[in-house]
């Protein structure tokens, strides 16, 4: 009889320490998926932070911009952060292979970089097609008030929406 509660005493023991090793070791990305509203209805401002649109504590704005174009201005769908956001790319490695945040130092102001023709503008337009397309650049981005790191990429754009994917990047 004592065997037989040693023994059921040990796999109660050993399965207590099973479970405590399993939630202790979740360290799994959490990677969203967001679909932004349609910009001809207006800006989509995004909170990386809370996941969800908030205009008023905004990390990524997605918006029609003003572009002249051969003597006229055609509106143009452009993504941008917010001031307080730092930009850099990596467009050497995929989405999912990125896994550590950059180096603080590789982080500087987007200023325009990002946005429709700027030098790595998330959004491009086929001239020849009269399409626009996502670009396969990955964003890092840095929220100087938070210091959290996120890593996003421009999936799909179809008719004024866009999709995309980000999560949070462990800090150096």
């Amino acid at each position: 009889m004592t065997r037989i509660i040693k023994i059921t005493l040990t796999m109660i023991i050993f399965f207590i320490i099973g479970c405590e090793d399993e939630a202790g070791n979740n360290n799994e990305m959490v990677v969203h998926e967001i679909t932004t509203s349609n910009v001809s209805k207006g800006p989509f401002h995004f909170n990386l932070i809370n996941v969800e649109p908030d205009s008023s504590t905004w990390h990524l704005l997605y918006q029609n911009i003003d572009v002249p174009f051969g003597g006229s201005t055609y509106k143009m769908p452009s993504f941008s952060l917010h001031n307080s956001v730092m930009l850099t790319v990596d467009n050497s490695s995929k989405f999912e292979e990125i896994d550590q945040s950059p180096s603080p130092s590789s982080f500087t102001s987007e200023e325009g970089r990002m946005q429709y023709g700027g030098k790595n503008a998330a959004l491009l337009y086929d001239m020849a097609n009269h399409k626009v397309m996502t670009s396969k650049e990955t964003y890092i981005v840095y929220c100087t008030v938070t210091h959290k790191v996120f890593k996003i990429y421009f999936d799909e754009y179809s008719g004024g929406v866009v999709l995309f994917r980000y999560a949070e990047l462990p800090g150096n």
